[in-house]
């Protein structure tokens, strides 16, 4: 269901206003149709939301993100079930700090660390995960994320640090845990804490009533052999030093997400930020520098 609205009819409200109400239409008709579906066909209601919560939104690459691929060599990882692009900056031999994107996002989406790290004598590498940006995909979900992470660390580690943002962060932390002879350190910024509570988010929104989230959950958790209890975060704590970089407006992943995070590793710190939200961390100065010193092993 999509309301077409003509932009003269709110003349003179903006374009920004115009967009926000065809996204409240869309979703209100979602909504609708979800409840149909799961009245009088449930199955059906399971399947499309299972595809939904495996489907991860496509966005272009923006001109500035295409100028930073250019200054790096392309790097094909190899994976069991395919190959991921990444790309790599500095010199091989340099301490390799990896930069780990968030659900529908892009390794380059990072792309502010990576001259400030080439700068302190590191080598950085990204890449874009299953279902992602050039490596693409029908579909995409956390243990796609980790066994894409799992596949750049067999290439290029062990590595100095690792850098992640969102679902990034939280694969970053889960990696850590499990591979802490190849992982140095790490920086979290905007984890999520577990599957659980960012499911019922997304279901909330979707007006998704709790039989049927939990039916969605059960049918990915039978599919991948998981339980989404193995993805909390007092399941993932590590030995590793871990900078926890949170921002209290934060309406995608909470704060409290990060601070429980913190709890869990014996070594790690919190760097609260505030009026940033939960995309333009990447491109603060503050965060930025405080991220660079950490990873070289100063106090931020």
């Amino acid at each position: 269901m999509e309301l077409n609205l003509h932009p003269a009819f709110f003349w003179p409200i903006n374009s920004t206003i115009v967009r926000s109400l065809k996204r409240l239409a869309n979703l209100s008709g979602r909504r609708a149709w979800y409840r149909l579906l799961w009245q009088f066909a449930p199955q059906r209601a399971i399947e499309h939301g299972a595809r939904q919560l495996l489907t991860p939104p496509v966005h272009g690459f923006p001109d500035a993100e295409l100028r930073q691929m250019e200054e790096a060599r392309l790097l094909p990882l190899p994976m069991v079930t395919g190959r991921l692009i990444g790309w790599r900056w500095g010199r091989r031999h340099d301490p390799v700090v990896v930069l780990v994107h968030g659900w529908g996002g892009r390794g380059t989406q990072l792309k502010g660390f990576i001259e400030p790290l080439l700068a302190r004598g590191f080598s950085v590498v990204t890449y874009d995960a299953p279902g992602h940006g050039m490596t693409g995909g029908p579909e995409s979900s956390l243990p796609h994320f980790l066994r894409g992470l799992e596949a750049v660390l067999d290439h290029v580690g062990p590595v100095h640090a690792l850098i992640g943002h969102s679902m990034g962060a939280a694969v970053a932390a889960m990696t850590m845990s499990r591979r802490a002879d190849q992982v140095g350190r790490g920086v979290l910024i905007a984890p999520p804490a577990g599957l659980t509570e960012s499911t019922y988010r997304i279901a909330r929104l979707l007006g998704w009533d709790r039989a049927l989230t939990a039916a969605v959950q059960r049918r990915i958790e039978y599919r991948f052999g998981i339980a989404w209890s193995d993805f909390e975060a007092e399941r993932s704590a590590g030995s590793q030093e871990l900078l926890v970089i949170h921002d209290r407006q934060d309406r995608e992943v909470p704060l409290t997400d990060g601070l429980r995070h913190v709890r869990a590793w014996p070594r790690a710190r919190l760097f609260e930020t505030s009026g940033l939200g939960h995309r333009r961390l990447l491109a603060d100065s503050m965060v930025i520098e405080a991220t660079i010193d950490f990873v070289a092993g100063a106090r931020p």
